[in-house]
C-alpha cells in the first residue's frame, strides 16, 4: 500500500487482441485508443494507490483511457457523485469499490440501464447489478491469518489471553467475513476474542482509537486490524508504548512491511490490490473491444501470507516497479489468461 511509479504490465502474449476490427457506430465496437473507463475508489490512500496504479498500468497495455477516482477521504457520498459523474459523461465501462455494498446497488443499477457495464472490486455489492467482483476469499483469509497468529502465539508460550479486533468500517461485509473467519481459526483455543471495535478509517483517528483500546485492555496477547491502515499505527503504538502484544492484519504496505522486517508485526495478509486494478479494466476491454462476455460471479484474486521469513522477497517485489510488473506479468499469464474460466460463484456468507 504505497505509491509506485507506473510501470505497464507486459500481456501482449496472453490476451487476445481485437485491434484489426472496422469500428461501428456503436460505442462498444470502438477501438480500445478510443474506449474510455471509470473506476471509482472508496477513498484514497496507500493502499487504494495500488488499485489504482493496476487499473492505470492496464489502460496502458490496453492503449485506452482509464479516469480512477476516489474521494480524499472515506466518503460513500462523494464516491457515488464520482460514480455518477463518469455515468453521465457516457464512460464505456465503469469499475467501482462500493463500500458499503448496499448502499451502491441504486447507483450500479442506474450505470447498468444507461447500457454501462459495471464490476465490482475489493468490497463486494450482493444485490447489485454488477457481473462480476474481483477480490480475496475474505472468510478464508481470516482464518488464515488466525493460524498463522497461533503459531506466533504457541512460540512465544502465550496460550491464553485477551485478542482485540479492530474494524475500520463496522457492518462492511468484506470485514465481517474477516472477523468471522479470524474467530474460526481461533475455535478451541483460550484466548478471548473482542467483538471488533470500530477503529475508523481516517488515519489520525484510527491511531488514537488504537491507542484507546490498548490503554483501557489489560492482559492482551495481541491486537488485529482488518483493515490497510491498522497496521503501520499498531507498529508506532508498538513502539512508543513498548507494548509486548503481537501484531496482525491485513494489506502489505511499506510501512507494514518494514514492521514485518523489524519483527514489529508478525503476520500479514495480502490480497493482491493490484490485480484487483488491473483485471477489471482487461475484463472490461475484453468485453467491449473483443465482444467477450464478461466474467460471471467472482474472480479470486488470491490471498498472501508475510512473515518475517519471507518479508524481503515481497518487500522486493513491492518496492521495484520493473520487478513488480514482470512478477505480475508471469502471474496474470498463469492464473488469468482466461478470466472466464476462473469466475466462479460469489462466495456465500460464512459464520
Amino acid at each position: 500500500m504505497f505509491t509506485r511509479v507506473s510501470f505497464p504490465l507486459l500481456l501482449a502474449l496472453s490476451l487476445t487482441v481485437g485491434c484489426n476490427q472496422k469500428p461501428s457506430a456503436s460505442d462498444s465496437a470502438k477501438p480500445s485508443d478510443q474506449l474510455k473507463l471509470g473506476y471509482v475508489l472508496h477513498g484514497l490512500n496507500d493502499f487504494t494507490q495500488v488499485i489504482k496504479q493496476g487499473a492505470e498500468d492496464a489502460g496502458r497495455t490496453e492503449r485506452l483511457s482509464v479516469d480512477v477516482l476516489g474521494p480524499a477521504g472515506f466518503s460513500t457520498a462523494d464516491s457515488i457523485a464520482m460514480f455518477e459523474g463518469l455515468t453521465q459523461k457516457h464512460v464505456n465501462g465503469l469499475v467501482v469499490v462500493p463500500m458499503p455494498g448496499e448502499v451502491w446497488v441504486t447507483p450500479i443499477r442506474q450505470a447498468t440501464e444507461a447500457g454501462i457495464p459495471v464490476l465490482t472490486a475489493n468490497v463486494t455489492s450482493p444485490g447489485s447489478s454488477a457481473k462480476a467482483w474481483f477480490g480475496q476469499d475474505e472468510y478464508a483469509s481470516g482464518v488464515i491469518l488466525a493460524t498463522g497468529l497461533r503459531k506466533f502465539l504457541t512460540a512465544q508460550n502465550k496460550l491464553d489471553g485477551r485478542i482485540i479486533v479492530g474494524m475500520c468500517a463496522p457492518g462492511v461485509g468484506v470485514l465481517v467475513e474477516r472477523y468471522q473467519g479470524f474467530k474460526q481459526g481461533m475455535t478451541g483455543t483460550k484466548y478471548q476474542i473482542s467483538e471488533p471495535f470500530d477503529v475508523t478509517t481516517e488515519n489520525t483517528a484510527n491511531y488514537g482509537a488504537w491507542e484507546n483500546l490498548a490503554a483501557a485492555n489489560s492482559n492482551i496477547a495481541a491486537i488485529v486490524g482488518l483493515c490497510s491502515m491498522d497496521l503501520p499505527n499498531l507498529a508506532k503504538l508498538k513502539t512508543r508504548t513498548k507494548g509486548q502484544w503481537l501484531v496482525g492484519g491485513y494489506d502489505l504496505g511499506r510501512e507494514t512491511l518494514d514492521a514485518v522486517k523489524a519483527g514489529t508485526v508478525q503476520v500479514v495478509i495480502g490480497q493482491h490490490p493490484y490485480l484487483q486494478g488491473y483485471l477489471p479494466v482487461v475484463a472490461l476491454v475484453r468485453h467491449l473491444r473483443d465482444k467477450q462476455p464478461l466474467p460471471q460471479g467472482w474472480v479470486d484474486t488470491g490471498t498472501e501470507v508475510v512473515t518475517r521469513d519471507n518479508a524481503d522477497a515481497i518487500y522486493e517485489r513491492e518496492s521495484d516497479e520493473k520487478k513488480q510488473a514482470q512478477w505480475y506479468a508471469d502471474y496474470v499469464a498463469k492464473h488469468f489468461a482466461d478470466l472466464n474460466a476462473v469466475a466462479k460463484p460469489l462466495p456465500k456468507p460464512r459464520k
